[in-house]
């Protein structure tokens, strides 16, 4: 495992959030070697195949890289003084809400009336926001009976394969399956929120070549080298994350997962309403939450 607090020139820790590791592995071992070059220093990168485990090693203050979805990075700002930099440029992080085309479900209305939600885990963005989407819909929580499958290819196998009957899944793993599996997929509600990203964070040790890695990353697409990269992970190009949206998504996190949301529903809610039914809110790496 990387060690934390290392001095000097010392080897740098470089990880991603699980989901992209895990449809681009070879791709990010590229980047790291793209960015080892233009910064001149050593670079290890480490993928995690589950959410928590690269969240823990995070805070545990062994990475000084991190590809970080949404509300990870507002931890890390938080709790590590990381500092977003990079985002996806004219991209940002949405959900649908996805059924099995071969189901007689055309919207959020036609759900039974005991809703087997599927989800990859219980405290993602893509997790809360699929939760707004139903409560836009009226939909109580207390209908809800999840299943967290661990990975988003874990929510699209639960659908199709009637484990649940209706699923959060990220944009992105959408867009990015076969026509095959799209054509199985009925979508019966989106968001379009444009306010939630993933992005690139640096911890303290980088902080002297903030601005030279930041213009790296978004000048990727200028040159040869990193136009192919940036095919080989799936993105267009990088562009700077402002003062601003780290401001804003920062609220949005803290407000949406305040718990306040939880104790108006149990007030106003006529069906008994299960713990698991809610957003919790952040907790330490121990908890098992993200």
């Amino acid at each position: 495992m990387p060690t934390s607090n290392l001095a000097g020139e010392s080897t740098l820790h470089f990880t991603v959030d699980p989901n992209y590791s895990g449809k681009n592995l070879p791709g990010w071992f590229l980047m790291n070697t793209y960015l080892q070059r233009h910064l001149g220093r050593v670079m290890h990168f480490q993928p995690y195949d589950g959410f928590d485990a690269c969240r823990a090693a995070v805070l545990a203050n062994q990475y000084d890289l991190v590809y970080a979805n949404p509300f990870d990075w507002v931890q890390y700002v938080q709790k590590l003084d990381f500092v977003p930099i990079a985002k996806p440029r004219n991209h940002f992080d949405e959900v649908y809400l996805c059924t099995s085309a071969a189901v007689p479900i055309q919207s959020v209305a036609d759900l039974p009336t005991r809703i087997r939600v599927a989800s990859a885990h219980p405290a993602t963005l893509i997790h809360m926001v699929g939760l707004f989407l139903l409560d836009k819909a009226d939909i109580d929580r207390a209908r809800l009976e999840f299943v967290f499958t661990g990975s988003y290819q874990g929510v699209l196998k639960a659908i199709l394969q009637g484990q649940a009957d209706v699923g959060f899944l990220f944009d992105e793993v959408y867009a990015g399956a076969s026509g095959l599996i799209r054509d199985r997929l009925h979508i019966i509600d989106r968001s379009d929120d444009a306010f939630a990203f993933h992005a690139f964070c640096i911890g303290p040790r980088l902080l002297p070549q903030q601005a030279l890695l930041t213009q790296v990353l978004c000048q990727m697409d200028q040159e040869a080298r990193g136009q192919v990269l940036l095919q080989d992970i799936g993105f267009s190009g990088f562009a700077p994350v402002t003062d601003d949206e780290v401001a804003c998504l920062t609220m949005l996190a803290d407000e949406y997962i305040s718990g306040h949301e939880a104790i108006d529903l149990r007030a106003t809610s006529s069906l008994a309403i299960d713990d698991s039914a809610f957003v919790v809110a952040r907790e330490d790496p121990d908890s098992g939450t993200k």
